[in-house]
């Protein structure tokens, strides 16, 4: 929680549960043993899973530039990617 430096009251910049519940999104999502691969821009994205069976790793599309793919598969997905011209940028 951060600090309101008015009167020094804890404030919470999170969502309420309720308002969470009626956010357009839906409610929060928590997915674990993901990667995520983000592109430049959307048709970059598209044009690699399009093009590839990338496609069958993917978990959930997260943003028009970025999915989540199964964390298991990343060395092999990071392999697919160069061996197609790729070259993608690992952070861990």
């Amino acid at each position: 929680m951060a600090q309101n430096q008015i009167n020094n009251q804890p404030t919470n910049s999170s969502p309420t549960l309720e308002a969470a519940a009626t956010w357009e999104g839906g409610p929060p999502i928590i997915h674990q043993n993901v990667a995520l691969i983000e592109c430049i821009n959307a048709t970059v994205l598209d044009e690699v899973l399009n093009g590839t069976t990338l496609k069958n790793f993917v978990v959930r599309r997260i943003s028009p530039t970025c999915i989540a793919v199964d964390q298991l598969r990343t060395d092999e997905i990071i392999k697919f990617l160069t061996k197609r011209g790729y070259e993608p940028k690992v952070v861990k």
